[in-house]
């Protein structure tokens, strides 16, 4: 596979780096689907991955996330290796992973999905029983702070409904909902405006664009629908064929002649 070099020395945002990924290296069977591509992410920011199908994008994003161990390269987040950490770790460390498709508990209700994606949930515990006033104090903050969460993304009329009865675009904000329940840091989100009207998507982006501005929360997000996705992010990153092609602002990386030739297939 021919190597294309990505054009670097953009300028990139100010600001404390919350995640690297150096070198990373990733390949199944005789396909190399990420060749040696490096990445940085920083606090507070919304970094998007852009690429045509097949480019790698996906693979790399399951290497950050836990779900695939690079073949080579490492995984930094918050200045600690992590690579090769399973998701769960991860999550603890405050790192979530939403996908292209929503998977909720789809019999469960909004609100018990939400609270079930608390962190070291009291209920988890075995001694809790024996400290019932402790824990039900705890419990009871707990469904508050599910209940914030629900009116910040506009779900709180849908409180007590199956999850599964959600719209796509719904279901799209309760998996937001749960990275928040979770005290998640860094988000990494694949394609979360995929299947959705464009008010609808506006709508969670617009949404996600005011957590990163003020709750501080990171994003690094996969997305095809450049058309919206562009006005709403800080930093872009291209790939094309496993290889990181182009980065910097969105109107340098859009108008890169090396991007659009992988759209149009040249």
């Amino acid at each position: 596979m021919a190597a294309v070099a990505a054009e670097t020395g953009q300028q990139a945002p100010a600001g404390d780096v919350i995640l690297e990924a150096r070198d990373i290296v990733k390949t199944f069977g005789g396909l190399v689907a990420v060749d040696h591509v490096s990445v940085k992410v920083w606090r507070g920011k919304l970094t998007l991955l852009i690429g045509p199908n097949g480019s790698g994008k996906s693979t790399l994003l399951n290497v950050i996330s836990g779900f695939y161990k690079p073949d080579n390269g490492r995984v930094i987040f918050e200045g600690r290796d992590v690579t090769g950490l399973p998701p769960h770790e991860l999550y603890h460390l405050g790192m979530a992973r939403t996908f292209q498709v929503p998977q909720p508990f789809y019999r469960l209700t909004v609100l018990e999905n939400v609270l079930l994606a608390a962190p070291r949930h009291p209920g988890e515990s075995f001694a809790s029983p024996l400290r019932r006033l402790s824990w039900l104090r705890q419990e009871e903050e707990l469904v508050e702070k599910a209940f914030q969460i629900l009116r910040l993304v506009n779900l709180i009329h849908l409180w007590d409904h199956p999850a599964g009865m959600l719209s796509g675009g719904q279901m799209k904000l309760l998996e937001i909902a749960r990275t928040l329940m979770s005290g998640a840091k860094l988000l990494l989100m694949d394609e979360p405006i995929a299947g959705v009207n464009p008010t609808l998507a506006h709508q969670i982006l617009d949404f996600i664009t005011r957590l990163k501005n003020e709750k501080g929360i990171t994003f690094f997000i996969i997305e095809h629908r450049l058309d919206i996705a562009m006005k709403y992010v800080d930093y872009v990153y291209a790939m094309a064929r496993g290889r990181l092609i182009a980065e910097g602002r969105p109107e340098e990386v859009v108008s890169n002649p090396l991007v659009i030739d992988s759209y149009l297939g040249g």
